[in-house]
Order: C-alpha cells, then sequence, then structure tokens
C-alpha cells in the first residue's frame, strides 16, 4: 500500500467520524471490508475511488472540499509537530539546494536559526561540489539514498561538527528530482569518548606490559632461588600471564570495535578453519581429546577475528572440564546459515557466563571471569550472527555460533 495514500485514508475516516458524517464513513468502511482480502495496492485503489465518490454524492462539491481539506491539514499539523520536536536536524532542500526547511534541531546542531537558513545553499550538484555534503545532491537526484554517512560541518561560531547524516531524495507528481530531506545528528560526543578510550586503552597496555615484563625479570631471578616447581613461583608466573592475556584481549577488544561493520567481514571456511584451531589446541593441550565433524567445506562469513573467537570458545570448554577434557567441534549447514558447535563434557558453563553469551546488554550485575567470553559474543554480532547456549550430549555445554552462508 502507498504510505502516504493510506495516510489519505486513515485521516479522512478520522475527519468524517469527527464532523458527524456517519453515513459517510460507514459506506467507506463497508468498501474496506468488502475489499480486505485484495492486495494492499488494490485495495487503497478501490478506497481512493470510492472515497471520491462519497465526497461528491453524500457530501456535495463543498462539504467535500471542506472533509478533504481538514484531512490534509491534520497530516500537515502531524508532520510540522514531529519536524518541530524531533532531537535531530531535519533540513529540507529544493533541486537546487537551497533551505526550504529547518527545523529547532537543525538550529541546536549547526548554530543559524530558520529565518538565517532559509534560501541558502547547503549544498550543491556540482559533481566537484565541496562542503561537508560533498556531491550528495548529485547522488540523490540519480535516486540514491544516503545512510549514516560521517563528515564535519561548519557552525555558526566557526568551530566545525561532527556529524552523522541520512538523506532521501523528494520526487514531484511527475516523479522529477524536486530536492531531498536531510536528517543529522551530532557524534562529536562520542567520537571525542572513542577517542579518549583508545588512547587510555594503549597507555594501559602498554604500560601492563613493561610492568609484567620488570615482574617477569625479577620472578626468574627469584626462581633461581627457589627450589623447582615451587608453588608459589608458578602461582604467580600463571597470574602475570593472565595479566599479558587480558592486555591482549584489550588489544582485540580495540581492533574490534575500529573494524566493526560489514568492511570488516569476510568469508571463512568453518570446516577448515575447525581443523586448523582444533590442531592447534591438540598439540598444546596433551590432556583433552579434541574432534570435529562435519562436512569438508561450510563457507559463512563473518569478522576478520573469527578465529580469535573460536580460539576462546576451545579455551573455555577445556577450562570448565575435569582433568581429562573431551571437546568436540561440529560445523553443519541449516537453511542458509552455517553452524558451528564447541560441545564439552565438563559440568556445564557457570550462570554468569552463560548470561554474558545470552543477554542483550552489558549491566554493572553482569561480570565474566574474564574479557575473552565478552570478546566472543562481540565478535559473533559484528558478524551478524547470534549465539545458542545448549547442554551438551555429553551433559556439558554445547556453544553454536550462527552464521550467515
Amino acid at each position: 500500500m502507498r504510505r502516504q495514500e493510506e495516510q489519505l485514508v486513515g485521516a479522512l475516516f478520522d475527519v468524517l467520524e469527527t464532523q458527524g458524517h456517519d453515513e459517510a464513513r460507514k459506506r467507506l468502511l463497508r468498501a474496506y471490508e468488502s475489499s480486505a482480502s485484495e492486495g494492499r495496492d488494490e485495495l487503497i485503489e478501490r478506497l481512493i475511488t470510492e472515497l471520491v465518490a462519497v465526497l461528491n454524492e453524500q457530501l456535495g462539491r463543498r462539504e467535500g472540499a471542506v472533509v478533504l481539506t481538514d484531512a490534509i491539514e491534520f497530516l500537515f499539523d502531524r508532520l510540522v509537530s514531529v519536524v518541530e520536536v524531533a532531537p535531530v536536524a531535519i533540513v529540507v532542500v529544493d533541486a537546487e539546494g537551497a533551505v526550504q526547511l529547518w527545523n529547532d534541531g537543525a538550529e541546536r546542531l549547526f548554530g543559524w536559526t530558520e529565518s538565517d537558513a532559509l534560501g541558502g545553499r547547503l549544498v550543491s550538484k556540482e559533481a566537484d561540489a565541496g562542503g561537508p555534503f560533498g556531491d550528495s545532491l548529485s547522488r540523490l537526484e540519480r535516486g540514491e539514498r544516503l545512510t549514516g554517512v560521517e563528515t564535519r560541518h561548519p557552525h555558526r561560531d566557526g568551530s566545525l561538527v561532527d556529524i552523522r547524516f541520512w538523506a532521501a531524495p523528494l520526487r514531484d507528481r511527475h516523479d522529477d528530482f524536486a530536492g531531498a530531506t536531510y536528517v543529522a545528528t551530532d557524534v562529536g560526543e562520542r567520537k571525542r569518548r572513542e577517542q579518549r578510550l583508545t588512547v587510555l586503552n594503549r597507555v594501559l597496555r602498554h604500560n601492563i606490559r613493561n610492568d609484567v615484563n620488570v615482574v617477569l625479570g625479577h620472578l626468574e631471578a627469584l626462581a633461581a632461588e627457589r627450589p623447582d616447581d615451587d608453588p608459589h613461583v608458578a602461582a604467580m608466573e600463571r597470574r602475570l600471564a593472565e595479566i599479558v592475556d587480558l592486555s591482549d584481549a584489550a588489544r582485540r577488544a580495540e581492533r574490534l570495535q575500529e573494524s566493526d561493520g560489514e568492511a570488516s567481514r569476510t568469508t571463512f571456511d568453518l570446516s577448515a578453519l575447525a581443523r586448523d584451531r582444533v590442531r592447534e589446541f591438540d598439540t598444546a593441550v596433551g590432556d583433552a581429546a579434541f574432534s570435529v565433524g562435519g562436512p569438508d567445506a561450510v563457507e559463512a562469513v563473518a569478522h576478520e577475528l573469527l578465529p580469535y573467537a573460536l580460539d576462546n570458545l576451545l579455551e573455555n570448554a577445556v577450562e570448565h572440564c575435569g582433568p581429562s577434557p573431551q571437546v568436540r567441534v561440529a560445523v553443519r549447514e541449516e537453511g542458509d546459515r552455517a553452524l558451528l558447535t564447541v560441545a564439552d563434557d565438563g559440568p556445564g558453563l557457570p550462570a554468569h557466563e552463560r548470561e554474558v553469551l545470552t543477554r542483550s546488554d552489558e549491566t554493572q550485575l553482569t561480570h565474566s571471569t574474564g574479557m575473552g567470553i565478552w570478546l566472543v559474543r562481540w565478535i559473533v554480532r559484528s558478524s551478524g550472527g547470534e549465539l545458542r547456549v545448549e547442554e551438551s550430549e555429553a551433559g556439558g555445554t554445547a556453544i553454536t555460533v550462527v552464521l550467515r552462508r
């Protein structure tokens, strides 16, 4: 159903009821009920035809014109109220880029009032157009829609504002290009926060590695004076190794944030990846038994850090099992999805770890034993996939990564 016509029909229903034209409204309602089984486009065409007949036959030309005008005014008022209260900048330009509408959100974002902005050129159609919106008007004239474009726009005070904008073309009744609507929002604070976190992350990781290296040097000297297999020395070495692992996980989290999106996705052969990672773990973890099952090749689209997510799932399976873990990796196809499952025979995933994988957001009450399990969730979601946590056939935990093929 064409959206604008659908809204007009709905507004006319309301106006007919408000003005007490019960017979006309009932006739229109009967037309709707008798055509409800038709396609949406056919239904709206039937209702528009019936509306014209109702307005002419039952209300007369003058009264019908009043009803139609009131319905249009109702829709216009509703649109104006939405534009006025919107917390984002909404700007409409004509086919040459001159501003025709400038809401309060645009004034807050860019600093210019409506009277300052109306008639001014926001964007050009020239192929080499400069400015923050570049040649977006030419692209819109060709029928493109712009989504989430980040750029910088000058503020009235001379500063530059980091914005993200969306834009769509406007067409007249002859389907000719008539201008465009731009919606923009301020992303400056988000970018500044990301920059601060990035700098803090890098400084902390650098300092942690340096301090750990110093402590390890002293620990080696101390270990030389202690008996072999001293439990205190072994405990300190283990904790220091965990700190280094945490630093590496923080680096990968930063990389994940910087590369999040379609551009960071690639195609993997899940079967080959599973065999490769299991081979590595089978060599490194001598007291664990690993197996891989599934087709020879199953392709899936995922974030480039997917191998690290699989490593974390394998490590997690080994950690939560007994002294001789049994870990099975299975790859299979399910419609247009590829599934990779890591199953163990342990006592089951702790409740707080399961919550990390399955809940939709992070809260202060949700804590994992490390960053690895968080990274698994982030990597899978950045891949456009999902996680399933179930009981394995051996009574342990089975974690399944579901990805697009």
